[in-house]
């Protein structure tokens, strides 16, 4: 379903009692004027969740943590993270972004990794008046995509959008809070660079060696480094920068499969089709047949 507005509690009912809700393909959710159900827990969620206070205050617990968030403030709930909702004033309201694992992961990927270990070590932030007119903003923009625009390019737009939020986080105009930069560990300091390799080399380089050799650590070791920070393998994050464009060509392009493999560095396309296969259970021209057709039928019904 796409472009649907309901009620929050229809959806999360052990999280809200009522609220404004917009979702696209159920991958991504905005939630407006959100009613908690009291005592709310949201444990070891699989989604990535955001909640932004515009008027009021509320009472929460954050990884053992009570905070007390006002007009201003966020709180940003990554998968494995825990909050406690315990109350809210009469006046309360708030922003509720929440993320499938699929659409975080894709938006991260895009990214880079730095904005999600800062995210993780300080899940609370205080938002400038800029910050605040700008998260508005763009939550005009993703209800008004999510009410008006085609169902087959909706998800593109809103993974676009919150791109940009991302974006505008790393800059340092969102979310940092502090003066002083966050630390990090030896492991996550292994993860950024990592993923800054990554961007550069992933269409040219497919094996963990590279990587590690770059890093001037194992390949073991940086395996250790990436599933300890991100519960993933380092060769899970190389295929999925990869799949991640040749699953956007073979959908969203007119690029013959040998044109793909040949911009992702296989030296054939049996080879990119074998890798395909493996990867994603399909080759890609049956997977980019069964997602044209998925998108045309989502569109008729939206």
């Amino acid at each position: 379903m796409f472009n649907r507005q309901s009620n929050a509690a229809s959806f999360f009912p052990d999280y809200f009692r009522a609220g404004d809700l917009w979702h696209c393909a159920n991958e991504f959710f905005l939630i407006q004027h959100p009613v908690f159900q009291p005592q709310t827990i949201i444990s070891q969620v699989s989604k990535t969740c955001f909640f932004i206070v515009t008027k009021g205050w509320i009472n929460a617990i954050v990884d053992g943590t009570p905070i007390k968030l006002l007009p201003g403030m966020s709180v940003n709930i990554m998968p494995k993270q825990q909050v406690q909702i315990l109350g809210n004033s009469e006046d309360m309201d708030a922003v509720v972004y929440i993320l499938s694992k699929q659409i975080s992961e894709m938006i991260f990927i895009k990214k880079g990794f730095a904005i999600y270990t800062e995210m993780r070590k300080n899940p609370v932030v205080v938002h400038n008046e800029y910050a605040m007119r700008t998260i508005m903003d763009i939550v005009s923009l993703l209800r008004d995509t999510m009410e008006h625009d085609r169902a087959d390019s909706m998800l593109d737009i809103c993974a676009s959008l919150l791109n940009l939020y991302f974006r505008l986080a790393a800059s340092d105009k969102l979310w940092r809070a502090q003066d002083e930069p966050l630390g990090e560990s030896r492991y996550e300091q292994i993860m950024t660079r990592f993923t800054s390799l990554l961007e550069k080399f992933y269409q040219q380089e497919r094996a963990v060696k590279f990587y590690a050799d770059q890093l001037c650590v194992t390949p073991k070791y940086l395996s250790a480094c990436t599933k300890q920070v991100t519960g993933h393998t380092a060769n899970w994050w190389i295929n999925s920068y990869v799949l991640r464009d040749a699953t956007e060509m073979l959908v969203h392009s007119n690029r013959s499969i040998k044109a793909i493999a040949s911009q992702l560095g296989f030296e054939n396309q049996m080879l990119f089709g074998k890798y395909f296969w493996r990867q994603m259970g399909a080759s890609p021209s049956a997977y980019r047949k069964q997602e044209i057709k998925r998108l045309k039928e989502s569109s008729a019904q939206g």
